[in-house]
């Protein structure tokens, strides 16, 4: 609401001062009030080229380019002072009418920058300006440029001066590239090995499927939701715009590869170990643990905690823990271990969640099931299981294994794909896939040397015939996997005691599509909610009875407003993706992949 109010009063103000500062300026009066037209007629005496009109529709580039004109229009009558600069970046709604109206307020002439005293008197006026413009970039670029010895010309503009105008440019044009048409980005994580790998560099094409207009439009140029170095947020959130998409000239299809908005990222634990990491999946491990200590329920064998038994205390350590967390407390697990205080809980705004690569499986309305490692959208296996990767256990007699560099030149697996253990006179329970589609249970008492690697179903058949290779299976967790055994309580969507998924086997589970009405039931409940709660905007809540309320009302279903993914890494084993957190709206979709345009791994450099 304080944008709409703030750009209406904006418009008025330009309105109804445009026509005394025209007046000012030697234009006529009636100019100042034909919408864009005088807009164009302000460009003109601000000696500004007349194309500058197609940058005030476009979000975050409009606020820099009229920080820019109103700077300029105060220049106009000769207002240099830190005062009138700061008035009139900051409180530009009070100060153009002050221009327009106060008849002490008259044109001078432009800066003379032969003169020392026209330049000193600009000093401070170009320093503010520069840092409006390009806040910390801006000044940091133009110290290391003095310290490598550039200076001010005599008799020409200072550098404040010459870089408020260049970065101001340069910030425009690749702020409306970035926004609107292509944007960098870099590959972190294997998740989506091996079609995309550690160290690839890609542009994302936001064009496809329509940009999605900057929702937090007021921040710092070119960083994402937080300064440099620092927690310190890049942003301001009380000035922000609701959703809106431009046109694309595609729609989202199933294996499309898609930048968007990481869906859970929207709390983050203020710490830098964990603070890309899932927030909800972290407090409900440290919620149940909790639970485990406080209770003893562990043995020599493990935790033997039971879901049912904590069920019903879920809630209280749950906002113990929670609780803990927003007053700086620590982890006693976590994804980079024992974390002894944090900076607390943060929430963050769409567009400034994490940002995230995965293929897109399913679109809303299909039906997802995934049967032991096998994907099938609407009962039909997946296109490209041939470009997805599992983890697979080989078991090589004693002395014989797979030398690393064989690995790598024959195969392309790095050494993050694969761990070498011994196993010493044990029975091995194993699933052998390497005879066409059967499986074949072995048990066997030996001492084998055990490979962990992570390929394609094609590569390990390769493999598989590797001299000195006993027994090969393919990793496959269960409907009831025992997760608790990694300290993760039910660590896959739904993340529900009353749903058996595992990474492996999985749903099935239908993807909401903008018009779908879901019957509510204590199933779908659970599925949805937080759909319906979070992504679309609602107050829900469970009465006494067992009824659900969704804005205060009696609800037996739902209708979505919005289309929602489901999205999965190539690697399959090796991603946290849709299976641990759930669906992707729409409002959270970035992009596509365009094409990789360098390629760096950090094993073996330049590819």
């Amino acid at each position: 609401m304080i944008p709409y109010i703030l750009l209406t009063l904006m418009i008025l103000v330009y309105f109804l001062s445009f026509w005394k500062i025209f007046e000012k300026n030697g234009r006529k009066k009636w100019e100042g009030f034909i919408p864009i037209y005088n807009i164009y007629v302000w460009l003109k005496i601000l000696k500004k080229p007349w194309w500058w009109i197609f940058f005030f529709p476009i979000p975050l580039v409009n606020l820099i380019v009229a920080v820019g004109c109103n700077v300029e229009t105060a220049r106009l009558f000769g207002k240099y002072t830190v005062k009138d600069t700061f008035l009139m970046i900051l409180l530009p709604w009070y100060y153009i009418p002050f221009l327009a109206f106060d008849d002490k307020n008259i044109v001078e002439k432009p800066t003379d920058w032969t003169n020392e005293k026209d330049r000193n008197v600009r000093k401070w006026h170009d320093q503010i300006t520069l840092f409006f413009i390009a806040p910390i970039v801006g000044h940091a670029l133009f110290i290391v440029f003095r310290i490598f010895g550039s200076k001010d010309k005599p008799n020409k503009k200072t550098m404040a001066a010459d870089w408020t105008n260049a970065l101001g440019f340069a910030i425009v044009a690749a702020s409306i590239i970035r926004s609107l048409f292509f944007e960098a980005f870099t590959i972190p994580t294997g998740s989506m090995e091996k079609t995309m790998r550690i160290g690839d560099y890609l542009f994302v094409n936001k064009m496809k499927y329509g940009a999605k207009l900057p929702q937090t439009p007021i921040s710092v140029p070119f960083v994402h939701n937080r300064l440099p170095f620092t927690f310190i947020p890049s942003y301001v959130d009380w000035f922000s715009s609701d959703y809106r998409r431009l046109f694309g000239y595609g729609k989202i299809k199933r294996g499309d590869i898609m930048v968007f908005n990481w869906p859970v990222g929207d709390s983050v634990i203020v710490h830098d170990g964990v603070i890309a990491h899932d927030y909800y999946a972290i407090l409900r491990n440290q919620a149940f643990l909790n639970c485990v200590r406080d209770l003893k329920a562990y043995n020599a064998s493990g935790i033997n905690l039971s879901y049912d038994r904590y069920h019903s205390l879920e809630s209280k350590y749950l906002n113990a823990a929670r609780q803990k967390l927003i007053n700086g407390g620590g982890l006693t697990q976590s994804p980079v271990g024992p974390i002894e205080k944090t900076g607390g809980i943060t929430t963050l705004p769409i567009d400034k969640k994490e940002n995230y690569i995965k293929r897109c499986v399913a679109v809303g309305g299909d039906t997802l099931e995934i049967i032991d490692n096998l994907l099938y959208i609407n009962s039909q296996l997946e296109d490209k299981k041939d470009e997805v990767i599992f983890s697979y256990n080989f078991y090589f007699k004693p002395g014989s294994y797979i030398p690393q560099d064989k690995m790598l030149e024959d195969f392309e697996i790095y050494n993050d794909q694969h761990t070498r253990s011994k196993i010493e006179n044990k029975y091995i329970s194993i699933i052998d896939t390497s005879y066409k589609d059967s499986l074949v249970y072995i048990n066997k008492l030996a001492a084998f040397s055990k490979e962990q690697i992570t390929c394609s179903p094609q590569t390990a058949k390769m493999l598989s015939r590797y001299p000195g290779l006993d027994s090969m299976s393919q990793e496959v967790h269960p409907r009831g996997f025992n997760y608790t055994l990694y300290g993760q309580y039910y660590p896959y969507f739904p993340n529900h005691a009353d749903f058996n998924w595992s990474r492996d086997n999985f749903g099935p589970l239908i993807i909401p599509k903008k018009g779908w009405s879901v019957d509510l039931n204590d199933s779908t409940w659970v599925l949805y909610k937080r759909a319906i709660e979070v992504y679309e905007k609602n107050t829900v809540s469970v009465n006494s009875k067992g009824d659900y309320l969704i804005n205060g009302e009696l609800s037996k279903s739902y209708t979505f407003k919005q289309n929602y993914y489901w999205l999965m890494g190539d690697n399959r084993h090796g991603s946290a993706d849709s299976r641990c957190w759930g669906f992707v709206p729409e409002d959270h979709v970035v992009g596509t992949a365009s094409f990789v345009w360098f390629s760096k791994h950090p094993e073996t450099g330049i590819r």
